[in-house]
């Protein structure tokens, strides 16, 4: 009889044990970004990730209440890294493109971007195509931006691609590209801004969403829908209480979804 006392108590206090364990346990969700995306996502001076997408991950993680494990995937990688399950979502610009969403699940947009010329602040190149004509051009490899290019700008100029728009800006520093092609608010905020006597914007803000999709989203495994339906919902909730804006405006100054 006491055996069976002992152990009746202690299965109760096991499920007692097990439900608190269970109350205090959370998701985690692995997002992935790259570190050299300034002004997205990049790395401060101690190597912490900082940026407008981190702080936007953060802030659909808190909504969601799981535990973001924001991890840093160069963006060469990241496709792979997605699909090898090493991290769950990809939240860093990608366009949600006609391509993209027959491959991926994607949620958003969560940034309805522009995209632009940047040169060097004393370069002649006004944006028009007799400016631009037999110089060479640097832009991404992202597909988008690739398919852009070569449609636009290859038949009167070099394209040369990058896999870091970091490089692409290197090389117009040192001569090897005349221009760079690419997100308008990286570009402004991450070097025009900055340096305004370096660098300067050209040409026509670009929005074609034939290349470009409906804006950017987040990138997910295809047929991952239990987090899909959970970020969509997280950030409508961040864009309603004004979560978003307030990040948004942070870094950019103005609103990037409703811009």
């Amino acid at each position: 009889m006491k055996v069976q006392k002992l152990l009746m108590i202690l299965g109760v206090v096991g499920i007692f044990v097990l439900a608190a364990q269970s109350a205090s346990a959370k998701d985690t969700l692995k997002v992935g970004m790259d570190p050299l995306f300034e002004p997205f996502s990049f790395q401060t001076p101690d190597g912490e990730l900082t940026g407008f997408d981190f702080e936007i991950s953060n802030a659909l993680c808190k909504v969601m209440d799981v535990t973001c494990d924001i991890q840093a995937v160069a963006g060469n990688g990241m496709s792979a890294a997605l699909q090898a399950g090493q991290i769950d979502v990809l939240i860093n610009t990608f366009a949600m493109t006609k391509e993209r969403l027959e491959k991926f699940t994607m949620v958003g947009p969560y940034i309805r971007p522009t995209f632009r010329l940047i040169t060097n602040a004393n370069s002649s190149i006004d944006g028009s195509e007799a400016s631009l004509k037999g110089k060479a051009l640097g832009v991404e490899t992202a597909p988008a931006i690739g398919k852009y290019s070569r449609d636009k700008f290859a038949q009167f100029m070099t394209v040369q691609p990058y896999g870091q728009i970091n490089d692409a800006i290197l090389d117009l520093n040192t001569g090897r590209v005349d221009a760079v092609f690419g997100d308008e608010n990286q570009l402004y905020y991450g070097y025009v801004k900055k340096q305004p006597d370096v660098y300067k914007m050209v040409g026509p803000s670009v929005n074609d969403p034939e290349y470009f999709g409906t804006g950017q989203g987040f990138m997910l495994r295809k047929n991952e829908h239990n987090w899909a339906e959970r970020l969509k919902t997280a950030l409508d909730t961040i864009v309603q209480n004004g979560e978003y804006d307030k990040i948004s405006h942070k870094w950019f100054g103005r609103n990037i979804l409703n811009n």
